[in-house]
């Protein structure tokens, strides 16, 4: 064999043993953004079922428990037993409301026919129809159309942001603002609450857990990370406001 060939059959040798390196690495990343997906997919339903348990399941239980004692007292059936039947219809009607507004939340809203402008003011409307906080709500003319992931990333993020300004915040309005900023889909959602302590909440995974009040932080914080993205929260006395930066490519 010449000196060429040789020289040839080890450049070779050299590309085949570091193609699999590039494709190792690649399936890697590939593997880890499918964990953080899957982790986060797994907190949110966790969420679900504690607020399912939390609001309607107690209505509906303590419903149940009155309808029994009335069964077991027959006496009680006149009189007072009115003002008991008008407090079982109204923990029916809760949990009835509630249930609804889970099955509104987490409907698809159409997310590849509909531009992701139109796809966060419906969110938006559906947050003030549920919660009766008003939300102003701005976007830019010039948005793109974005990927499928993208849309969905945004949509349960700022689904997040505005349940978290309303369960923990305090506040009764709020401010969501999307637009493009230098290649990147920019979302920023402001409430005019309480506030919290930013740095406490997020130093440590059990802070951010559902003994912490802010069960959706590590969800957010997780899809901006599978899209490359970056995330700031700023709190204090006079509200919070979460900005997250999504990259369109």
């Amino acid at each position: 064999m010449t000196e060429r060939r040789r020289r040839r059959s080890t450049r070779k040798r050299r590309v085949e043993r570091a193609a699999p390196s590039i494709e190792s690495r690649a399936s890697t990343a590939s593997q880890a953004a499918a964990r953080g997906l899957l982790t986060a997919a797994e907190r949110d339903l966790k969420q679900i079922i504690l607020d399912i348990h939390d609001g309607p399941v107690q209505d509906i239980f303590g419903a149940l428990s009155q309808i029994h004692l009335l069964r077991l007292r027959p006496e009680m059936q006149v009189g007072d037993g009115s003002i008991m039947l008008g407090r079982i219809a109204a923990s029916l009607q809760r949990a009835l409301t509630e249930i609804r507004n889970f099955i509104g939340a987490f409907r698809p809203p159409e997310f590849e026919r509909r531009a992701i402008g139109a796809i966060l003011e419906g969110l938006v409307v559906q947050h003030e129809e549920m919660t009766g906080h008003p939300v102003d709500f701005e976007a830019t003319d010039e948005l793109p159309e974005v990927s499928l992931p993208l849309k969905i990333a945004l949509y349960r993020i700022l689904q997040e942001a505005l349940a978290n300004a309303s369960r923990h915040g305090g506040g009764t309005r709020s401010r969501v603002t999307l637009a493009l900023r230098e290649g990147d889909l920019s979302l920023e959602v402001r409430d005019f609450g309480k506030g919290f302590d930013v740095k406490r909440v997020l130093k440590t995974e059990s802070d951010v857990g559902v003994s912490g009040g802010h069960f959706g932080l590590r969800g957010m914080r997780d899809r901006v990370e599978i899209m490359n993205g970056t995330l700031d929260i700023e709190s204090g006395p006079g509200g919070t406001c979460v900005t997250v930066r999504l990259p369109l490519a």
